[in-house]
């Protein structure tokens, strides 16, 4: 911890006190044991044994207590950046560790009672999330175990999946083979089917919200876009989209949710779901572009890609996953999973992930470091680096509400390229 700051060692001893990442029994003894000379040398120690994180330290060395702990949970390090201006932090359940003696990690998403106050739409967005999110119980879906209000702060405490998304893990090694994607995605399409059971539409099904854990399994990440087909909707179409609106991530955008977001179904997630497994084969979205609206605009009319390195049976699988009319897609995520199974290779084992080591860093996104949790994120374009340091939401803008023109009238006695993708992929689901 060179160069950080070196402050009197009362004033540290003051500040460590205050945060009440110690009881005071433990800090007792732990001066007691080190008898520290300075600050920084005390602070090093405890970094050294594990009592402290090194961004526990930084914010403490800095004098900033607040936020480090909220209510029974410890902040340890920033893990990212979520939707909606929120932050993900890693952090310690307490409850957890005197009931079992281990300590129990989480992923503590938070947005500032400031933040809700300026954006009252960002908090209804949120709230959606925490009642939601309690819908799903299933290994493949990540599970929502706590939200409410701390300190000011709303808070939803996520169970940590360690690993790498899909989108991390193709722009670090690579595009996937096709029994690794197979596999992942199988868990995925199994994870959209209980989400489905349970009466909700993901609508933003991508390769960031696909974690891929150390034991080669996928799990499906983020209910924040989460929708009940037939729910009342809000007077304001930017909470969960409307006709004329949408909200979603345009790289992985089904054509009906471009429509009317807020009258989509189970198959508009089948439809993102094939444009991640293209992500994760070829290391691109199907149709990029360089706006939202042409990216909508190739979603509703272009073919997708070949998939040329890919057996054609296979690659006939995404294409009718991606069948621009939602009733050529299969029928359910419970038939796609089957079918991608069979594709599917035993994963190659991995080492653990230690995650509070791959957490407790700076990385790319020091504006998200240098904040104490509580603490509104500042504007993005005052400066770089503005990207995840670990996991959960990897795309700077997951919610996108955009106004979005109707499509032109198509002439009669004419078949669009649109119709003849959809026709063949009608045909392709029954070959398959």
């Amino acid at each position: 911890m060179t160069g950080m700051a070196d402050p009197p060692l009362a004033t540290f001893l003051a500040t460590l006190r205050r945060s009440r990442l110690l009881d005071p029994p433990d800090f007792d003894r732990l001066t007691a044991r080190h008898n520290p000379a300075s600050a920084r040398a005390f602070a090093d120690a405890l970094v050294g044994t594990g009592v402290l994180t090194h961004y526990q330290a930084e914010k403490l060395l800095d004098g900033r207590w607040y936020g480090l702990v909220l209510g029974p949970y410890s902040i340890l390090a920033p893990l990212g950046r979520g939707g909606m201006g929120t932050v993900v932090y890693l952090a310690r359940d307490r409850r957890m560790s005197a009931a079992l003696g281990d300590s129990e990690l989480v992923a503590l998403k938070l947005l500032t009672n400031r933040k809700a106050e300026r954006e009252p739409k960002a908090l209804r967005r949120f709230r959606r999330e925490m009642v939601l999110g309690r819908r799903a119980d299933h290994p493949n879906v990540v599970h929502t175990l706590a939200a409410g209000t701390l300190d000011d702060v709303h808070y939803t405490a996520l169970e940590y999946v360690p690993g790498r998304t899909v989108r991390q893990l193709v722009l670090e090694t690579g595009p996937l083979a096709v029994g690794d994607a197979a596999r992942v995605f199988a868990d995925v399409a199994a994870g959209l089917a209980h989400v489905h059971e349970r009466g909700l539409v993901h609508r933003d099904v991508k390769p960031s919200n696909v974690m891929v854990r150390p034991d080669g399994r996928g799990v499906l990440l983020d209910l924040g876009l989460a929708l009940v087909p037939g729910e009342p909707l809000p007077d304001d179409p930017t909470i969960v989209g409307g006709r004329g609106y949408t909200v979603g991530t345009m790289d992985y955008l089904a054509p009906e949710q471009a429509r009317d977001a807020s009258a989509v179904g189970p198959a508009a997630d089948l439809y993102g779901l094939g444009c991640a497994i293209v992500f994760a084969l070829t290391g691109s979205p199907p149709f990029p572009a360089p706006t939202a609206r042409e990216k909508i605009a190739r979603h509703r009319s272009d073919w997708p890609p070949a998939l040329e390195q890919v057996p054609p049976a296979f690659a006939r699988i995404v294409h009718t996953l991606m069948a621009k009319s939602p009733h050529m897609r299969y029928e359910s995520a419970t038939v796609v999973q089957g079918l991608l199974a069979k594709w599917a290779t035993a994963p190659q084992p991995r080492a653990p992930v230690n995650a509070l080591a791959q957490a407790d860093a700076p990385g790319r996104d020091t504006g998200l470091w240098e904040l104490v949790p509580g603490e509104d994120l500042p504007d993005p374009s005052a400066g770089p680096g503005w990207e995840l340091v670990h996991n959960l939401d990897d795309t700077p803008r997951s919610i996108e509400v955009l106004e979005i023109p109707p499509e032109k009238p198509r002439r009669a006695g004419c078949l669009t390229a649109g119709a003849l993708f959809a026709l063949l992929g009608f045909v392709a689901m029954r070959v398959v």
